[in-house]
């Protein structure tokens, strides 16, 4: 259930969407590329997003980005820098090839691929040279793609684009391995729980919407009840039991009101939004990934709430959605959580050098 303020939040939210209406929608993205892949459908469902996202915002710059580095090579931490270096030439060429053969072509909107040397031998060492990069050169979005590896393949292996969502301090778009063939850009689910930080990501959405000529679903999921409370068939709310199917009614019009206060101030910014409040039980993500299909939206927008520690641990309906959608998610982290998690890298890496 979204925690108690939710009213206040959106009061919060309307007034301040006058500091925020010029906010600037992405205009340089950053594709996150590595060459040296095996030729793959992931490459060019990633790439057919992005072309996909320039025909529809008007000046969009794109950079393809590769880090080269011991990590991604698979080399020891022992091999220096001027090593690693060597390899550039090798991933300049295949960076050139790859995007050519995805249809690129290099000119002011869509940029020459740049490799960056970094000499550490860790994922999440790279993941920070590519976010570093991007916020130096104004880049406002990441694009990248992810295998969806669960389990103890994906602790072993590690997994970059999972990595890159919990450390930019700017928004990535992930792009999965089921991409629907058919996909509307102009339709974007955001799916969001109302909490605290909801209300920046939603102005996000709207105005990259509007970029976009796209058009909002505003989702949100009742959680069920936990299983005893099914069984007693009552719940506790407020300090007092209720039976459950008051609460889910409770529930649904306090949501639905909240919804139609966000979807009323997204169409007075030229969007048109709608609302869904879905009650049906069941795994929140899958409810997701399942209203994005039978709306054939193009993309799923979401606030990502869990930090490292809570993401390892127990996961999250975020990346749930990450790992299993059909089309691109755009996970966005507020400000303040950002601003965190960048001191706290940093100071991570005084500390390691």
């Amino acid at each position: 259930m979204p925690p108690s303020g939710t009213f206040n939040a959106s009061h919060r939210f309307m007034a301040r969407t006058r500091t925020t209406a010029n906010m600037d929608s992405p205009r340089k993205v950053i594709w996150a590329v590595d060459p040296f892949e095996e030729f793959s459908p992931l490459q060019r469902m990633a790439a057919d997003a992005l072309i996909r996202m320039q025909r529809r915002i008007r000046g969009l710059v794109i950079e393809p980005l590769y880090v080269l580095s011991p990590a991604q090579l698979n080399l020891s931490m022992e091999f220096s820098t001027p090593w690693v270096a060597q390899y550039r030439p090798a991933a300049e060429k295949a960076m050139e090839g790859l995007c050519r053969r995805l249809g690129f072509t290099f000119n002011s909107e869509t940029l020459r691929p740049k490799v960056i040397i970094q000499n550490f031998s860790s994922t999440s060492q790279a993941v920070a040279t590519l976010a570093d990069y991007a916020v130096k050169t104004g880049a406002e979005l990441i694009v990248a793609g992810s295998h969806g590896r669960t389990g103890v393949k994906r602790l072993l292996l590690g997994s970059f684009a999972e990595t890159l969502l919990l450390s930019s301090r700017i928004p990535v778009m992930i792009v999965g391995p089921v991409m629907r063939r058919s996909y509307d850009l102009g339709k974007i689910v955001f799916a969001t729980d109302f909490g605290g930080s909801s209300d920046q990501a939603f102005r996000n959405v709207v105005h990259f919407a509007a970029e976009l000529r796209a058009s909002l679903r505003l989702f949100h999921a009742i959680p069920s009840p936990i299983e005893p409370v099914f069984q007693s068939g009552v719940y506790l709310l407020g300090g007092a039991w209720m039976p459950v199917h008051a609460y889910f009614a409770h529930e649904t019009e306090r949501h639905r009101k909240h919804a139609e206060q966000w979807a009323k101030w997204a169409c007075a910014q030229g969007v048109q939004t709608e609302s869904h409040i879905e009650t049906t039980p069941g795994s929140i993500a899958d409810k997701v990934i399942a209203y994005a299909r039978a709306e054939n939206a193009g993309m799923i927008a979401m606030d990502a709430h869990s930090g490292p520690i809570a993401s390892s641990l127990l996961g999250s309906i975020t990346r749930q959605v990450v790992r299993h959608a059909d089309c691109p998610v755009w996970v966005i982290r507020s400000q303040e959580k950002a601003r965190a998690r960048g001191r706290s890298d940093r100071r991570a890496r005084r500390e390691a050098a």
